[in-house]
């Protein structure tokens, strides 16, 4: 059959046979093409009818050949997130993926933020902790987005920035806040500051209004 395919469709890169099952014998075949070439199903299985009358070492049932469209991948995009906890004591174990420091703190960092993110933005198809290093402690981390949606750089780090008022787990600096390896301009921080100075004056004005 190989040479056959390969006389009709030039763009063919390879002929596998996978598996055979029953039913008298149901052979499985894979038939890989050059992506910007590759025949569509009725011209794959039209190959193989008309292989039927010349083909005498095994038989082929012509009601029965199908082809299977490989299921569709969704596309994402990948968001370099880094943040460092200021004041925590970095050990070298924490460069060794296979550590147990380096999969406990992984897990607290992922069982922490994973949710805020996923709430924030439903197009969040996973959350990695990738690595860490020196300087107290950096944590880096890949969020992988559905393409069809992917916060910007403000939104992912507003997030984060959020979240340093309620993680008790480990310290998030918010200066330190870099997405792709980029520092979101400081007016997000000031806009928390601000939210965070008022709150302070609010407090202070009804507690003398109690005195």
């Amino acid at each position: 059959l190989e040479p056959l395919y390969r006389n009709v469709f030039p763009s063919l890169r390879s002929f596998t046979v996978i598996s055979f099952s029953d039913g008298s014998i149901v052979n499985n075949i894979d038939l890989e093409f050059a992506t910007a070439s590759a025949p569509n199903n009725t011209q794959i299985v039209d190959v193989l009818v008309k292989a039927v009358t010349n083909i005498t070492v095994f038989v082929i049932d012509k009601v029965k050949p199908t082809t299977q469209t490989p299921p569709t991948v969704e596309a994402t995009v990948t968001k370099k997130l880094t943040f460092r906890s200021f004041g925590e004591t970095f050990t070298t174990d924490l460069l060794n993926p296979s550590s147990a420091a380096f999969k406990n703190r992984a897990a607290l960092i992922k069982l922490n933020l994973e949710p805020l993110f996923q709430r924030a933005f439903p197009t969040l198809r996973d959350f990695i902790v990738t690595s860490f290093s020196n300087g107290s402690i950096i944590n880096n981390m890949n969020l992988k987005f559905s393409a069809a949606y992917v916060p910007g750089n403000i939104q992912i780090t507003e997030v984060l920035m959020k979240a340093a008022l309620n993680v008790t787990d480990f310290n998030i600096e918010t200066t330190s806040i870099l997405v792709d390896d980029t520092q979101v301009s400081s007016g997000v921080s000031h806009n928390i500051s601000l939210i965070t100075a008022l709150s302070m004056v609010l407090l202070s004005w009804l507690l003398s209004n109690q005195q």
